[in-house]
């Protein structure tokens, strides 16, 4: 018996070649999703380390006394391990920004956190402590917000 157009050979070898097409594909779709996976976990690990580094450094200061706060912005710096280390040389780094608000019968101290790696904000946080009944810095202006 003769066949006219394809041979069985051929038929075979399209199906083989799309079938090596098809999980080529799949195999191509399965490293972007597990690249993804890496990415994400790396976010993570900065995500949890940045909110342990500033949840740590909010609750340093929140036991200051009022007299013992400047108004500065200062800045620590971490490896990748999340251990302090000097800033110019850091992977990590937390700006913490402290701004005084004069009330009538205190002051409000605000801190402004940031986590970053290199120029990447990574987490912010504001705290803010009220001291009642003392004046902080510049308190003989007497404004009132």
């Amino acid at each position: 018996m003769k066949f006219k157009g394809m041979s069985r050979a051929h038929l075979f070898l399209i199906e083989l070649i799309i079938a090596v097409l098809f999980f080529s594909f799949v195999g191509a779709v399965t490293i972007q999703v597990f690249a993804k996976a890496f990415r994400l976990a790396d976010d993570t690990v900065a995500l949890n380390g940045a909110v342990l580094a500033v949840q740590t450094a909010a609750e340093t200061d929140k036991t200051a006394r009022l007299a013992d706060i400047l108004p500065t912005i200062r800045t620590t710096g971490y490896t990748e391990d999340w251990e302090a280390v000097d800033p110019s040389g850091a992977m990590y780094t937390v700006t913490t920004e402290v701004t005084f608000q004069q009330r009538q019968v205190g002051t409000m101290v605000v801190y402004n956190y940031t986590a970053m790696a290199d120029e990447k904000i990574i987490y912010r946080l504001t705290a803010k402590k009220y001291y009642a009944e003392q004046m902080g810095i510049d308190a003989s202006s007497g404004e009132v917000d």
